[in-house]
C-alpha cells in the first residue's frame, strides 16, 4: 500500500510530503543561484519587507506558526546579515525584527527568481484544472470556523440518527418504556400517580383503549419513546416523550414526534394535542415547529399537575413533516 492508497486520510501527510519537496527544490534553485537562503525564510522576508518593523507575535499570527519557530527562522537571517533586532519605540520590552540594508537588497534580488518560480508553479498547477490555492484557502477558512473534532461528531451524530428506527410497542420492551420517562419525570419533575400508573402497564392505560406506543430503536437499544393516549371525544393525546441522555442531541425527538404525527393521520382521531410546562423551552419549539399551536385547554383543571401549556397540532401551522 502507498501513502496515496490512503486517499483524504492521508491529505495532511501528502501536503507535508509535498510541501518538504517545494522547500527542498526551491533551496536547489537559491543555490544554484548562489544565494545561500532556506526557502521557509520566504514568507518572512516578504512581509518585513511590504510592512516594516513587525513583532514576532505579530509574524507568528499572520503566519499560523509558533512564536519559537519564527525566533528561529529570524536567529538565522540575523547571523546572515539580512535581518536586526530593534527595541519597540512605545514598549521596550517587544522587540522588532527589521530588515538591514542588505536583506532589502536580498529581496529585491529575489523578486524576478520568485516571479519565474510562481509562473512555472502556475504552468504545473494549471494541469490539474482547478486551483490549488483556491482549495487550499477552502480548508483553511472551514476548519478555522469549525474544527475537524466538531465536524466528525456531527457527521457521526447524523450518521446515527438515519440508524434509528421507529417500532411499535413490544411486551418485550416495557422496562424501557418505563425507565425512560420515569428518569425523564424524575429530572425535571416528579412521578405523579397518574404517571406510575400508566409507565408500569402501558398495554392496559394506553394500547387497549386505542393509542399508540411509539419507541426509537438504535442497534437493538430503546432510546426514545411516545405515547398517542386516546382521551376520548376523538382527540389523542401525545404524551411520554423521552430520550436517552446518551443519545440526546441526534435529533431523535423530532424523529419520534414527526413518527406520531404520521400515526395520528392515518388514524380516525380528530384532534392530536399535549400537555408540556412552558420551563421545557427546546420541546416546546419543536412542537411549534411541527405544528402544534398553544390554545385555551378544553378544561379548567389538568390531570397533569406539572402542565401549564396546552398546544393542539394543526397540519397547515407545520413545517413539511418528513417520513
Amino acid at each position: 500500500m502507498e501513502l496515496e492508497d490512503l486517499g483524504l486520510l492521508s491529505l495532511g501527510s501528502r501536503l507535508k510530503r509535498a510541501s518538504e519537496l517545494l522547500f527542498k527544490q526551491t533551496d536547489e534553485l537559491y543555490q544554484s543561484r548562489g544565494i545561500d537562503l532556506s526557502s521557509r525564510s520566504f514568507p518572512l522576508l516578504q512581509l518585513l519587507q511590504a510592512n516594516g518593523p513587525t513583532s514576532v507575535t505579530s509574524l507568528a499570527e499572520q503566519l499560523g506558526q509558533t512564536h519559537p519557530a519564527i525566533s528561529q527562522i529570524s536567529k538565522k537571517l540575523k547571523q546572515s546579515g539580512w535581518l536586526y533586532f530593534e527595541v519597540d519605540e512605545l514598549d521596550e520590552r517587544k522587540k522588532m525584527l527589521s530588515l538591514t540594508p542588505q536583506g532589502y537588497e536580498l529581496v529585491d534580488r529575489l523578486q524576478p527568481l520568485w516571479k519565474s518560480l510562481q509562473q512555472v508553479l502556475n504552468n504545473v498547477l494549471r494541469t490539474t484544472g482547478f486551483s490549488l490555492l483556491d482549495g487550499i484557502g477552502v480548508l483553511e477558512r472551514a476548519l478555522k470556523k469549525r474544527s475537524l473534532t466538531d465536524r466528525v461528531e456531527e457527521f457521526e451524530k447524523k450518521s446515527q440518527r438515519e440508524l434509528v428506527e421507529i417500532i411499535h410497542y413490544m411486551p418485550i420492551y416495557r422496562q424501557d418504556f418505563y425507565r425512560l420517562n420515569r428518569h425523564w419525570l424524575e429530572k425535571y419533575f416528579y412521578v405523579e400517580s397518574i404517571d406510575e400508573e400508566v409507565l408500569s402497564n402501558p398495554e392496559k392505560h394506553i394500547i387497549e383503549p386505542g393509542g399508540f406506543v411509539l419507541l426509537a430503536r438504535l442497534n437493538g437499544r430503546i432510546i426514545g419513546t411516545a405515547a398517542l393516549i386516546n382521551n376520548g371525544q376523538g382527540r389523542l393525546e401525545l404524551s411520554k416523550m423521552s430520550v436517552d441522555e446518551s443519545y440526546q442531541g441526534l435529533g431523535i425527538g423530532e424523529k419520534l414526534a414527526k413518527a406520531a404525527i404520521e400515526q395520528y393521520k392515518v388514524t380516525e382521531f380528530t384532534q392530536l394535542y399535549l400537555e408540556s410546562n412552558r420551563k421545557l423551552t427546546p420541546a416546546l419549539n419543536l412542537y411549534s415547529k411541527l405544528g402544534f399551536v398553544e390554545e385555551e385547554p378544553p378544561f379548567t383543571q389538568s390531570h397533569y399537575a406539572r402542565a401549564d401549556i396546552y398546544m393542539v397540532f394543526h397540519e397547515g401551522q407545520s413545517d413539511r413533516v418528513e417520513q
